[in-house]
């Protein structure tokens, strides 16, 4: 088990803290989520960590910083950037890229998405709210050449590092591009096993509060092809408290690991 960067307030420049951590703490290691602040520069090389640890984990946004338009669609990936990210992993030695796939292009739709993640935390309910229908609008043939795009991403970060293990993580916003049908269909066009989902409870929960389909739907789908979960609840529009403390169910999440 590794120990989630979020509980350290995603702070990247504090790594030799959080390793020292993991280990007084009796984890394997240390995973970078999706979110962490940028990282310094250079990574330092995983010879110089204390002895017995390692970033097990990390995503793209942890190890490289998104440009101001990839921020600005709710994206972290950059095709043009995959050099860079294979030499930040290998100067980790890191085996897990978690990959946050971010929101549909369709004009406007990561900024609605926002909004209504934001009300959604602020304690709205919104299970009647039109701006979800809209928002579920999106253009299908745009979707599809993301999705295009996103495999021959994979592809290419597979040929170049073998032995790496990439999980996608679909997000928390009503906007977000994976649904468990579009995944689906991924993963039918790359049938490989270092290739899967990651799964954060509390986004799911966040998803289901927007009538997305619900963690089950993920767990169900994807069984066998789960290769990372952040053990973190949910609890009143709140998406980080502790296991046990909110309303995930801990005993469903448990027959899937």
């Amino acid at each position: 088990m590794l120990l989630a960067s979020s509980w350290f307030g995603h702070r990247a420049r504090d790594l030799g803290l959080q390793l020292r951590q993991s280990a007084l703490l009796r984890f394997a290691g240390v995973a970078l989520l999706p979110g962490n602040e940028p990282p310094p520069e250079p990574w330092p090389d995983s010879e110089r960590f204390p002895a017995g640890t390692r970033v097990g984990a990390a995503s793209w946004d942890a190890l490289l910083e998104p440009d101001a338009t990839l921020r600005a669609v709710g994206r972290a990936w950059d095709p043009r950037h995959a050099r860079q990210l294979v030499s930040a992993l290998l100067r980790l030695r890191c085996d897990t890229l978690i990959l946050p796939v971010g929101t549909d292009r369709q004009a406007g739709a990561h900024e609605r998405g926002e909004r209504l993640l934001g009300r959604l935390r602020g304690g709205d309910s919104l299970r009647e709210d039109e701006a979800l229908e809209e928002l579920g609008k999106g253009s299908d043939l745009l979707a599809e050449r993301q999705l295009e795009e996103l495999a021959v991403l994979l592809h290419q970060l597979r040929r170049a590092v073998p032995e790496l293990r990439i999980a996608l993580a679909p997000g928390a916003s009503p906007a977000a591009l994976l649904t468990p049908d579009r995944l689906q269909l991924l993963l039918a066009e790359l049938p490989d096993p270092a290739i899967g989902l990651w799964h954060d409870p509390a986004d799911a929960e966040s998803r289901a509060a927007l009538r997305l389909p619900p963690a089950g739907a993920w767990l169900d789908g994807f069984r066998g092809r789960i290769l990372g979960v952040t053990l973190c609840d949910s609890a009143g529009g709140r998406d980080r408290v502790p296991p046990g403390a909110g309303t995930v169910d801990w005993t469903l999440l448990a027959e899937y690991l």
